[in-house]
């Protein structure tokens, strides 16, 4: 009996061992493999435990010896019963076929393996680079984290010292941050180097962008922070600059308030209120720039400082709104006094109007009664001229007296400077003088237009109808006989026709005139034996308005045909220049144009001798 044979039981356990063996290591090689290519992000400590165990089971890769051994000892075994296949039995041969296909299968296991293993040994070292890359980044992102929570917590500073404390505190934050620079760029540069490998982890892009954002995100906003912080103190030193800076205005236009009064001279109070406009505008614009400026600010403070903190922090506002109120009630009794001044003004000159025409009117009147050198014709005319003047300003009375006494009246103790201003009181005398003379007048006046009968009233009209028609009518004869410049031009025949024109208008007119004067005569009741010169001074208007529609038909006329004439010159001036142009002129055209250009201008000279 042979070796094998004898010891065949030993030698096949050895073999099932070897073979057991081999498909663990092989099971633990693709496990291993599969947490080396994971999509799982270790830390450097746990991938160095993957690692040490992939390089460990890649020590004896190929395992060409324990494939060997075991395709011998295969052999061995297969054969233990004879020497060479012939004296296998048909169990063995089954057996050793099984075994066979087993083994090989192995192999094929083994050399299926060899490519993801190969795959894993060249990535493992970088993705150990990329592992100790992301623990790196840890630290640096606790730093971040913490500073931008520093940044977006909330806080309430409701003074200045307490801002100035938040402001320490951010600049800490900031240069926290900073001091992280030199660490963030090496974490940049070395992530940027590991990224640029093709075999690079796709968890290495999320933690660079992951760092990346996070650096970002906090200097934004531990600036934003810090910003909005350094705007606030600077709102809180506007605020407390403008709440002193605002007292001196507001003490001026205080003082500006209590000397403001009423001037009873309209022109001096104009000049007074226009100096105190332009004090009090260029005061108020100062106050309301500062308190602008002041409630700006304070919206803002009171922003950051919180809504619950509002109530203990408006007292010192308050003040400040209180006193504003000066800058309306400057701006109400300016008005108020601009309007007293515009009144009185008008007041003022509607009575210089009333006495400015009250004394001639006066001695107009006095002239009227007395004189011995009116015609009675002329005093009717006069009393009743001046009894309409008197009628239509005796209604101004009533209304100018109720102004003068609202404007000039004291009315109680605050109207002490009218009590005080002999200015007022002169206002008023002047206008007790008015009222008094005109009321005189007009009783005068209508004593005197009493005396005088309806027939009196309309023979006066008449009469001065007549009267001031005489001299008109003298004149217009002579212009009538006076023969007409001839014009030498087309413009000044437009000249004349409006001359003729504007004289047949003023016919028109007096004859109107006239017309009104027989009018009045006819309504007397019982007419006088005076001489009618009507009949005789129509006659004379009816010659002179036939000169003057004679003159307009004639010069109207002339200046027709100077106008046809002037466009057929125009006409013929182009026909001319356009027949010189032409290739074959035909002047045939011409010969028309000549003969009609000569018909209008011999009836234009016969018109101008005729003028």
């Amino acid at each position: 009996m042979s070796f094998w044979q004898e010891n065949y039981g030993f030698v096949k356990e050895v073999y099932d061992f070897r073979c057991s063996k081999y498909l663990e290591w092989m099971d633990n090689i693709e496990a291993i493999i599969g947490k080396v290519m994971a999509n799982t992000q270790y830390t450097a400590k746990e991938f160095k435990i993957i690692k040490d165990t992939f390089t460990s089971l890649c020590r004896d890769l190929e395992k060409e010896n324990t494939k060997s051994w075991l395709d011998m000892m295969l052999e061995k075994l297969s054969a233990h019963s004879a020497e060479g296949e012939e004296g296998l039995s048909g169990r063995d041969k089954a057996m050793k076929a099984q075994e066979k296909k087993k083994l090989e299968a192995m192999i094929e296991r083994h050399n299926s393996l060899m490519a993801p293993t190969m795959e894993a040994q060249s990535k493992v070292a970088h993705y150990s680079e990329c592992y100790a890359f992301g623990d790196d980044i840890h630290p640096v992102m606790k730093v971040l984290n913490e500073q931008k929570h520093l940044s977006c917590k909330e806080i309430h500073p409701h003074t200045m010292e307490m801002v100035e404390d938040q402001i320490d505190k951010q600049e800490k934050v900031l240069r926290t941050i900073e001091n992280q620079a030199s660490i963030y760029n090496e974490l940049i540069k070395r992530g940027a180097k590991l990224r640029s490998n093709p075999n690079a982890p796709s968890f290495l892009e999320k933690e660079i962008d992951r760092l990346e954002t996070e650096w970002k995100e906090t200097n934004e906003k531990a600036k934003i922070r810090l910003e909005m912080l350094n705007n606030v103190h600077k709102d809180w030193d506007t605020y407390e600059n403008q709440r002193v800076s605002i007292l001196q205005p507001l003490e001026s236009l205080e003082e500006q308030y209590k000397s403001y009064k009423k001037v009873f001279d309209p022109k001096k109070g104009a000049e007074w209120l226009d100096r105190k406009k332009k004090k009090a505008e260029t005061l108020a614009a100062t106050v309301k720039e500062h308190y602008n400026s002041i409630k700006g600010s304070f919206a803002n403070i009171v922003a950051l400082a919180g809504e619950d903190k509002r109530e203990f922090m408006e007292k010192e506002v308050v003040e400040i709104d209180e006193r504003s109120v000066i800058v309306q009630k400057i701006e109400a009794l300016l008005h108020e006094l601009s309007d007293f001044n515009d009144r009185l003004n008008k007041l003022v000159e509607k009575m210089a109007e009333l006495h400015a025409w009250m004394v001639p009117a006066s001695e107009k009147l006095e002239f009227i009664t007395t004189s011995t050198e009116l015609t009675p014709e002329d005093r009717v005319k006069e009393i009743f001229d001046l009894q309409a003047q008197v009628n239509e300003r005796l209604p101004l009375l009533e209304p100018l007296e109720a102004e003068a006494h609202d404007l000039l009246d004291a009315k109680g103790e605050e109207d002490s400077e009218v009590q005080q201003s002999e200015t007022a009181k002169r206002h008023m005398e002047e206008f007790e003088l008015i009222k008094e003379t005109l009321t005189t007048m007009h009783e005068k006046v209508e004593i005197e237009a009493g005396s005088i009968t309806q027939d009196q009233k309309h023979y006066a009209e008449y009469f001065q109808g007549v009267k001031n028609f005489k001299p008109w009518m003298d004149t217009a004869e002579t212009v009538a006989k006076t023969p007409l410049a001839k014009p030498q031009t087309l413009e000044d025949a437009l000249k004349l026709l409006e001359e003729v024109k504007t004289f047949e208008a003023g016919c028109c007119e007096n004859k109107g005139k006239l017309d009104s004067a027989v009018e009045s005569k006819s309504k007397m009741e019982k007419q006088t034996k005076s001489d009618n010169e009507v009949e005789t001074l129509t006659g004379r208007w009816d010659g002179v308005k036939k000169v003057a529609d004679e003159r307009v038909k004639k010069v109207q006329e002339l200046v027709d045909t100077w106008s046809e004439l002037s466009t057929l010159t125009n006409n013929l001036t182009e026909t001319i220049c356009n027949i010189s142009s032409a290739v074959k002129p035909d002047v045939s055209m011409l010969e028309g144009i000549f003969q009609k250009f000569r018909t209008i201008n011999e009836n234009k000279v016969k018109l101008l001798e005729v003028i």
